[in-house]
């Protein structure tokens, strides 16, 4: 069973690629991680991705499961909660290190894959917003979330991760040539 993992920012085309990885693989489980509700969001979001780490563990055991998709997972609250919650970035890296090492401690390392879709010009993501970001379409804070998903990737400890650039300067790439990038990363 492999597990990967789509993060990245809004209007990247995270849902795009997940639906062509349902269409290419016979039996797929999708979770999507949403924004906290409660209180105290670090500590619903700590309970949430434990929670989804302990069941990836749990349904790695069940055969009939080909791919496990997370439609973002614990890499985006590095960048949502420090924006949007105020977020501690050090208590939020202890709870990446944690869920990190549980899920390489008890899954084959080598069928998790993480994958972060990136775009160089923040001006393109504000061109395309949908109206549903959490960045409002503001420039600045779009240029902040690219800056904090590209440091929360380095920051990961999973041995497969890859970005993939979404652009080509100021324009989208094709989508069959995202989707070969991918499938060139899963089959290495």
């Amino acid at each position: 069973m492999k597990i990967i993992i789509i993060e990245g920012p809004d209007n990247t085309g995270k849902n795009t690629l997940i639906q062509s990885i349902i269409d290419n693989n016979k039996v797929v489980k999708l979770v999507h991680c949403d924004k906290p509700v409660s209180e105290d969001p670090f500590e619903e979001q700590c309970k949430l991705f434990w929670s989804h780490a302990y069941n990836i563990v749990q349904d790695n055991r069940n055969k009939d499961i080909d791919v496990i998709v997370f439609n973002r997972y614990y890499q985006g609250e590095y960048v949502y909660g420090q924006m949007y919650r105020n977020g501690d970035p050090e208590k939020i890296k202890w709870m990446i290190n944690e869920t990190e090492k549980y899920l390489i401690n008890n899954l084959d390392e080598d069928d998790i894959y993480y994958v972060q879709l990136l775009s160089t010009s923040p001006k393109q993501l504000k061109k395309y917003d949908d109206g549903k970001s959490l960045s409002g379409a503001e420039l600045e804070k779009i240029q902040k979330e690219c800056n904090l998903f590209k440091d929360v990737f380095d920051f990961s400890i999973l041995k497969k991760k890859h970005i993939i650039y979404v652009n080509d300067g100021d324009n989208f790439r094709d989508r069959n040539d995202i989707l070969i990038e991918f499938q060139d990363f899963i089959n290495m």
